[in-house]
């Protein structure tokens, strides 16, 4: 390997050629590293090296922060903390100290000591169901930050009564993806993308040949089936053929379906730059609803596409509103862009929760916050659509 490749110079941020993928299972997702080739070895191993530590990273993370592993620390905290105070180190105080700053600035949509409610729900066994009355109450009265005592100068945690538990997981794919972002940075890469499953991504820079050019409303109907497109019945927008896309852009989209890579041709100058991500539709998740292009910015979708039940005609969510002990009803899918995918984890879950309207307001306040919220229908079937912040460069529906 090179000596030059550990060098704080960054690549070029916009580099053509195909991409090299790196994956591995983590936090119950598919976690992968995508980087664009280059045609030097030395940089492809150098590269590899740096995927490879990004997703050991992935993995530290979770060992923190699952409480699906016993003898993680927050697991520990959940044991112990309603008997002693527990030590705490800098950098999972910095977590939790985050995560109680998301809750007071989304009014308690967001609460990272709502588990007694998510287990109360049966969400913690994936098999949603209605509490007990009793049950839902007591869950409801265990819940809330307001349990935790905590002090910032000896960096201590302790719960106030029995039962009280912390669960990291409607942020901790987003901590999980800054900490592997910034592992790649530290190791000079300038251009990559990292996602966690299909909800969570997090970049660097951009690809030039990776672009979804705006698409013309068709003169008729007749005229673009001929290519082998299709029209979408709702929006009236053309959906490009089958036939346009090459053996290999096919092959890469079914490894990495939220990735969109586009046949290699040079964009034109006002083509948008950055890296492709799909939004799949809530009800329909084999289907792309939007498409949004990312540069130095991070991403998180939360929705209710494969955990939710129905009971009495209503589909509920297994996001619960910790305010209220209830899942939340009405949303079908938030998907948030903000500067760390930490951010946009929290308040992809926190936006879940409260609706458009706070969302509106808060984006309002934070214009580097956007958000596309896709919607049940009030009064008939299908789904609306709303978005705050999202200009014409960085979104389109499919």
């Amino acid at each position: 390997m090179r000596d030059d490749f550990s060098s704080g110079a960054a690549p070029s941020p916009f580099c053509p050629g195909s991409l090299t993928i790196f994956q591995r299972r983590a936090m119950a997702s598919d976690f992968e590293v995508a980087v664009n080739e280059t045609d030097d070895a030395d940089r492809e191993t150098f590269a590899a090296d740096a995927a490879i530590a990004a997703l050991d990273e992935v993995e530290r993370v979770e060992g923190i922060l699952s409480v699906f592993k016993p003898h993680s620390k927050v697991s520990r905290i959940n044991q112990l903390a309603s008997e002693m105070n527990i030590r705490v180190d800098d950098e999972l105080w910095g977590w939790l100290d985050a995560s109680l700053r998301f809750g007071r600035e989304t009014g308690g949509a967001f609460d990272v000591a709502s588990a007694p409610l998510w287990k109360a729900w049966g969400f913690a066994r994936r098999d949603g169901e209605f509490p007990e009355e009793n049950a839902l109450k007591e869950a409801l009265e265990k819940s809330g930050v307001r349990h935790l005592r905590l002090d910032p100068e000896s960096r201590t945690i302790a719960f106030d009564e029995e039962g009280v538990a912390l669960n990291f997981g409607a942020i901790g794919k987003g901590i999980a993806l800054d900490a592997a972002a910034a592992i790649l940075e530290e190791r000079g890469l300038g251009s990559f993308l990292v996602q966690g499953g299909k909800s969570g991504a997090v970049t660097r820079g951009g690809r030039k040949n990776d672009y979804a050019p705006s698409v013309p409303r068709p003169v008729d109907e007749t005229d673009a089936r001929e290519d082998d497109d299709e029209i979408d019945e709702e929006s009236g927008l053309r959906r490009r053929g089958a036939g346009k896309r090459s053996d290999a852009v096919a092959a890469l989209d079914a490894l990495l379906p939220n990735l969109r890579v586009d046949e290699l041709v040079a964009p034109p100058e006002n083509a948008p730059t950055g890296w492709t991500i799909g939004v799949a539709h809530p009800l329909m998740p084999e289907k792309r609803l939007a498409e949004l292009w990312l540069q130095d910015r991070a991403l998180a979708t939360s929705g209710s596409t494969w955990q939710f039940f129905r009971s009495g005609g209503k589909r509920y969510s297994h996001i619960i509103d910790p305010r209220t002990g209830y899942p939340t009803t009405g949303v079908l899918s938030t998907t948030v862009l903000a500067p760390t995918a930490t951010e946009a984890d929290a308040l992809s879950t926190a936006f879940f929760v409260a609706g458009p309207d706070m969302a509106a307001e808060f984006c309002e306040r934070r214009p580097e916050i956007a958000a596309l919220f896709v919607l049940e229908r009030e009064t008939s079937p299908g789904y609306e659509i709303a978005t705050f912040n999202l200009d014409a460069d960085v979104f389109r529906l499919c």
